[in-house]
């Protein structure tokens, strides 16, 4: 909030240093608008006369001296506005960044924080003796499914790492996208079941892409994950596969509210995620989309996310090349 205000404080101190010089420039412009007026008073009130032909020469002289202040004056005022543009650029992209880190440091610290609070008291109740022998197998399943939720973030931000510094290597290979995913989809559907939610594949005939098998798992992931986290009560996605053009396309999509707004570009940057980190409950660092959008360019494909779907949601659409077509 302090960071707003003191952006606002700086935008207004701008703003009035334009002020005072387009005054300034307007005092000297009218100056030398009416100063051959001025002389000719002057002279003619000391008791000499100037002839009309000196007084229109020094016109012509005032004119000419004002056009060239005229010009100077407005090629500064433009460099100052435009350099006006800059710093709220600026600004704009330091408060964005300031609460993208805030964000991430809200969301790591509930990630990191719950499996470990959950797992700990998991472990101490066996440590102490307070479980029964028939329940201990059970408490051992929670604190081992704690550290794996401790465990998923962690490979999480290591890979996005690997990708902000250095990127990843993709190894493309002929793959029937259709086929491909189907066990991908089975095994999400039963990860997700206890949580009520729906996941349906539409993939009716053979796509033969030229994809990174380990790649497409990652991408499907995310992009299933991201729908049941933002697909309302209980989740409905549909994931879906088919050939347009030159490309296979992988699409995803959700029920929920769709993306209120958000822009679709910044939702694949890194550590971005919709919303107010204060009042989110969802589970993620904000690197699901942003590993989506590098894999997919590493194939020489994209990434893109729609909004205002007839019945609501999202949908996510990556785009990977087909067999027999050039990888850049």
């Amino acid at each position: 909030m302090e960071a707003r205000h003191q952006a606002r404080r700086l935008v207004w101190l701008y703003g009035l240093v334009l002020l005072l010089y387009a005054a300034l420039a307007g005092w000297w412009v009218y100056f030398f608008e009416y100063q051959a007026d001025w002389i000719v008073a002057h002279v003619r009130s000391a008791g000499g006369s100037l002839t009309d032909e000196q007084v229109d020469v020094l016109r012509a002289v005032t004119e000419r001296t004002a056009r060239m202040f005229l010009m100077e004056s407005g090629f500064l005022f433009l460099l100052l506005a435009g350099s006006a543009v800059f710093v709220l650029r600026a600004l704009r992209r330091e408060q964005t960044l300031l609460r993208q880190q805030r964000n991430f440091l809200a969301a790591i610290t509930h990630e990191l924080r719950s499996p470990v609070a959950s797992a700990r008291l998991y472990l101490e109740s066996l440590q102490l003796g307070r479980v029964e022998p028939e329940k201990q197998a059970r408490y051992l399943q929670h604190a081992g499914e704690d550290l794996q939720r401790l465990t998923d973030p962690i490979d999480e931000l290591l890979e996005g790492r690997r990708l902000l510094e250095r990127g990843l290597a993709v190894h493309p290979e002929p793959l029937d996208l259709a086929q491909y995913v189907r066990p991908g989809v089975e095994r999400l559907v039963a990860l997700h079941a206890a949580a009520g939610a729906s996941i349906a594949l539409d993939a009716p005939a053979p796509v033969s892409a030229l994809a990174d098998p380990v790649a497409v798992d990652r991408i499907l992931d995310n992009l299933v994950s991201n729908g049941i986290k933002h697909g309302g009560s209980p989740a409905r996605v549909e994931v879906g596969v088919r050939a347009h053009g030159r490309w296979a396309e992988l699409t995803v999509r959700d029920h929920g509210p769709g993306l209120k707004g958000e822009d679709a570009e910044r939702l694949f940057e890194p550590f971005v995620r919709g919303g107010d980190e204060s009042v989110r409950s969802r589970p993620g660092v904000g690197l699901g989309l942003f590993i989506v959008r590098e894999l997919a360019r590493l194939h020489g494909g994209d990434v893109q996310a729609e909004d205002g779907l007839p019945g609501g949601g999202a949908r996510f659409t990556v785009r990977l090349p087909l067999q027999g077509t050039a990888h850049p």
